[in-house]
């Protein structure tokens, strides 16, 4: 075996979205057709931007690159082109790829690539979304920003790699090789839902990845109408029970009166108890003070129910009932599903969000990935569960 060549290049992996789902109802000449067509579209592409294929691994190409920038600008060019190819097509007929762009110092051996690099960009393509151009921070500090627009992702803990990695993807919403947006105008238009993800998605390329803030807020409303109806079953019409209610009776002497619902439970001076009924009419005159305690008592059921409901429906579901109405789920950061401390994390710090006049849920309008408070401390984001 040739002794190792270091080199600092771009590595570029591609892979078909749902390659065995698409293959396990054809022919092996309808396979073989699908990876001659994938193969005369993709490798054109990335070849003409100074792309050299290094493998191909089944349906994924391995590439490297000179150029950060012109890694990007194939990548783009490519989901474009199958984008307008997959035009008017049934699911079953789209090719729909991955691609994953990592720079860095590489081992070239024999014609292939080893090292680090080359392991992070496996990763995160194992990740991207179809029809996305995901790359690591590495590229994104060394490519010409102004020809290829982008939004930041997020720090994502990756399988086998040590630290963390900071991922982008190139942002749609406008032509490559325009001017940015004003930061005012994308502000405004991230805070009235008009950009309502981080990249937004190119045609014909399927959901975006990041779901709307006010497609949240509708999760949240539901969530909460929920919870809300929970305590007043528990805690009744007049604020549940323990709260206590004085009555003077004619010829002196008092009664204790509980008051929950329709009824009135009554204790006489010696202890004998007659219920009454209030449609009755029977006047009571309620200690505030027993009101403000049976308010804080209802306060705390709510808080503690609004932790349990979505400590348990992470746990059964992977979202709660209001996210799954709205067709949402709650994932890690790298994409896979919660572990238990992410889900105790997420469910704590969303009480931490709401009882902090919402700034917690708030944060979500302005966050590139639409993250609240409970998102970032449990490292965790909402996708649409399409």
């Amino acid at each position: 075996m040739a002794a190792p060549t270091t080199r600092h290049l771009t590595i570029l992996l591609t892979d078909i979205k749902g390659f065995t789902d698409k293959t396990s109802a054809k022919t092996r000449a309808d396979i073989q057709t699908m990876l001659d067509e994938h193969r005369s579209l993709v490798l054109p592409i990335l070849e003409e931007r100074g792309g050299h294929l290094v493998k191909t691994i089944g349906d994924a190409f391995l590439m490297t690159f000179e150029s950060p920038t012109n890694a990007v600008l194939a990548g783009v060019a490519v989901q474009e082109a199958l984008a307008k190819r997959n035009e008017g097509r049934d699911s079953g007929d789209r090719l729909e790829i991955r691609i994953a762009i990592n720079a860095g110092e590489i081992n070239l051996v024999d014609g292939d690539v080893f090292g680090e690099a080359v392991n992070i960009t496996a990763r995160i393509e194992g990740i991207a979304e179809a029809g996305q151009v995901w790359f690591t921070e590495a590229v994104y500090l060394a490519m010409n920003k102004t020809e290829v627009p982008s939004s930041e992702i997020g720090l994502m803990q990756l399988k086998g790699i040590p630290e963390k990695i900071r991922v982008y993807k190139v942002r749609r919403e406008e032509p490559l090789g325009a001017a940015s947006a004003s930061a005012a105008d994308a502000g405004a238009r991230r805070l009235f839902g008009l950009m309502p993800a981080a990249t937004a998605v190119p045609a014909g390329a399927g959901a975006a990845p990041v779901p709307s803030t006010w497609k949240r807020f509708g999760a949240l409303i539901i969530d909460g109408i929920l919870v809300a109806l929970l305590t007043s079953a528990v805690f009744g019409d007049n604020g549940g029970p323990g709260v206590r209610a004085t009555k003077k009776l004619e010829g002196g002497g008092k009664v204790s009166i509980n008051v929950k619902g329709l009824n009135l439970d009554v204790k006489n001076d010696d202890g004998t108890k007659v219920v009454y009924d209030n449609k009755q009419g029977l006047q009571v005159e309620v200690d505030e003070d027993a009101k403000r305690g049976s308010k804080r008592g209802r306060d705390w059921f709510f808080a503690g129910a609004w932790f349990v409901y979505s400590l348990v429906f992470l746990k059964r579901w992977g979202t709660t009932p209001g996210k799954k109405l709205m067709k949402l789920k709650v994932v890690s950061m790298d994409g896979k599903p919660l572990d238990n401390k992410q889900r105790m994390t997420r469910a704590a710090a969303s009480l931490l969000s709401g009882y902090a006049a919402g700034l917690g849920y708030l944060w979500a309008f302005w966050e590139p990935q639409r993250r609240g408070w409970h998102d970032l401390l449990a490292d965790t984001r909402v996708v649409n569960a399409d």
